[in-house]
């Protein structure tokens, strides 16, 4: 292709200079082979079959597992370490999804004992992470 394009330009060239005068042959010679490289993709782009996107993994990185299990880790750890009713309070609000209110009828706590519980839990854990993780606010 490339010595289809210098030759058709090179016979375009001598043409325009027959025709006109030409103030700048390099100028005018680019241009044309600038075009000429246009209309050959535009050609050859209409005769090319659509090609096969690559299937897409939507799975985790290795990397980005071994670090989520890592911060699994570390906050089992910050759990196992907690007072046991702190433990109890924030794993039913945060891994069961009970509302404070049954947590505070079911263990005999007032609301406002259950918020703080939370709130402590969950200064531990975020304590527990490593600064990178606690940056990107991986914790909630």
């Amino acid at each position: 292709m490339v010595e289809d394009v210098v030759q058709e330009t090179l016979s375009r060239l001598v043409h325009q200079s027959r025709v006109q005068t030409l103030v700048s042959v390099y100028a005018l010679g680019f241009r044309i082979a600038a075009n000429l490289l246009i209309d050959h993709h535009r050609r050859d782009s209409r005769y090319v079959a659509e090609r096969e996107e690559e299937p897409v993994s939507h799975a985790p990185l290795p990397d980005r597992v071994l670090v989520g299990r890592q911060e699994v880790a570390i906050l089992r750890q910050a759990l196992a370490a907690m007072p046991p009713l702190r433990r109890d309070v924030l794993v039913r609000r945060r891994l069961q999804g009970q509302s404070c209110a049954a947590i505070a009828r079911e263990l005999g706590l007032s609301p406002k004992a259950v918020e703080k519980h939370i709130t402590r839990g969950l200064a531990d854990l975020h304590k527990a992470m490593p600064g990178e993780a606690r940056a990107s606010g991986n914790v909630r």
